[in-house]
């Protein structure tokens, strides 16, 4: 437990950090912000912040950083949001009335407001449905006995398998089978198409169903991924260093970030998750902060999040993401 004097150096070495990317030295806090303790009190409060595992310093450096339990601690104890405030909400209200070009143009749009707003990596996906149903399933002629399936998702993903049945089949039987599998199914779920495959007896359909069943089972792939704002996040003094800013290009891709965002513990509606640092379980991430949201209207549901190096100005961050996927939730259907 924190003592108040030392939630406050907390709260002071995070800001200054944050502002600065400098370690934060002992005497530039005291003069800094005019404190009435000594350059040597202020030493021992530090000393004991770093003994407890607040804060950490560069072996090159004399100064403190703030560690990943610092940040935690900041971020849920110590930091006072900035509000998006009136003329804001107005402002990113009317951009994103702006996209003319259906829900693709939009959600990129969105990904330009939001970086620009935090000056941070912005990460939105499209919404899908939270438990895919099929739509339709098909089969397709190849040769002999094989067959393609391509089953048709009700959020959009479309799966394909080949499939080795008993017996060949004419492109004709292969349509009378996919028709009756179809009403079998209807918009059947995973769990319903894979009781259906039980239950069936007939071979070849059950095998069709129980491949449309793992087509929907599957983790989803490849949905749309908008990023922007990576030129900014990149510019910030953490990537002066040539290697870090060739390890930032390698790892800040679409798909590693669509990746971290499904892994990531989902967040209640109208809140915003906060993984910092280690946190994210990714190695490869260890100095990255994000900001999740999701937002969706009932049936189908997306993330937008941020993404920058520890030291992100939370309070901005935070109250923004969370702002932004509000505001999506009650336009989506405007643009579906």
């Amino acid at each position: 437990m924190l003592t108040q004097r030392r939630e406050a150096i907390l709260g002071l070495v995070v800001d200054e950090y944050i502002e600065t990317a400098l370690p934060v030295s002992s005497r530039a806090l005291v003069d800094r912000h005019e404190l009435s303790l000594s350059s040597a009190t202020f030493r021992n409060e530090l000393a004991r912040l770093e003994d407890d595992g607040y804060i950490t310093h560069p072996y090159t450096s004399a100064g403190r950083v703030p560690s990943d339990m610092g940040y935690r601690h900041y971020v849920e104890v110590l930091m006072s949001e900035e509000p998006v405030g009136a003329d804001e909400q107005r402002t990113i209200e009317h951009q994103l009335h702006q996209a003319q070009g259906g829900l693709d143009e939009w959600l990129s749009l969105t990904a330009t407001i939001l970086a620009s707003a935090v000056g941070s990596v912005a990460i939105v996906t499209r919404p899908r449905a939270s438990e895919p149903h099929l739509k339709h399933a098909q089969l397709v002629e190849l040769h002999d006995d094989l067959a393609l399936l391509v089953a048709v998702m009700d959020d959009g993903r479309v799966g394909q398998r080949m499939l080795n049945l008993s017996r060949p089949y004419s492109q004709q039987q292969l349509n009378a089978c996919a028709e009756r599998i179809n009403g079998l199914l209807g918009r059947a779920n995973t769990s319903r198409a894979q009781a259906a495959a039980q239950q069936s007896d007939d071979e070849d359909d059950r095998r069709i169903i129980d491949a449309v069943a793992s087509l929907m089972s599957e983790q989803r792939v490849a949905e749309e991924t908008y990023l922007d704002g990576l030129r900014s996040v990149l510019q910030q003094p953490e990537f002066t260093d040539v290697d870090r800013l060739r390890d930032a290009v390698d790892h800040l891709d679409a798909y590693h970030l669509r990746t971290l965002l499904e892994q990531a513990p989902a967040a209640e509606p109208g809140t915003a998750q906060v993984l910092i640092g280690q946190e994210h379980g990714d190695d490869l991430m260890r100095e990255w902060s994000i900001v999740i949201a999701s937002y969706g209207d009932g049936e189908t549901s997306g993330m937008v999040a941020v993404l920058g190096p520890t030291r992100m100005p939370y309070q901005r961050s935070i109250p923004r993401v969370r702002y932004v996927a509000t505001l999506m939730s009650s336009l989506l259907h405007e643009v579906r």
